[in-house]
């Protein structure tokens, strides 16, 4: 009986352990999970801004505007399937050789589960990604 008592008396301390555990170990899957997807978005921002800048810069200036350098962007995101809203601003692709062209891509970034459990002024993330190049 003593035996019996014993193993109830270790699963029941091996449950309220687990209980106790539980919710910090979701908080930092979920944590990791929702902060690689906001990684991945930056990078999409980051490579769609590189490929508009390099686009700029290897075309003649008579050939590309900053609106066609904007609009192509926006359509690199957009079948990349981008989540959520943003803005790019484009300078330097209608001049000439040896000047530099930017292009710069912003967006807000949710985290719909730390959002949640984090107070509002954590729940979205500013993401920015600027590309700088030489017209060639």
């Amino acid at each position: 009986m003593k035996l019996f008592r014993r193993l109830l008396s270790e699963r029941a301390s091996v449950a309220v352990e687990f209980a106790l555990f539980l919710p910090v170990f979701l908080l930092l899957v979920f944590s990791v999970v929702e902060l690689g997807s906001a990684w991945y978005a930056k990078q999409m921002l980051v490579n769609a801004s590189r490929d508009g800048a390099r686009m700029a810069s290897l075309l003649n200036p008579g050939d590309i505007t900053d609106t066609d350098v904007e609009t192509h962007v926006q359509t690199l995101l957009t079948q990349a399937g981008f989540p959520g809203s943003f803005t790019v601003t484009s300078t330097g692709a209608e001049y000439t050789s040896g000047t530099l062209v930017s292009v710069q891509v912003d967006s807000t970034y949710e985290l719909p589960m730390l959002g949640a459990l984090i107070p509002a002024s954590l729940s979205e993330v500013n993401l920015s990604a600027t590309t700088v190049m030489r017209h060639e």
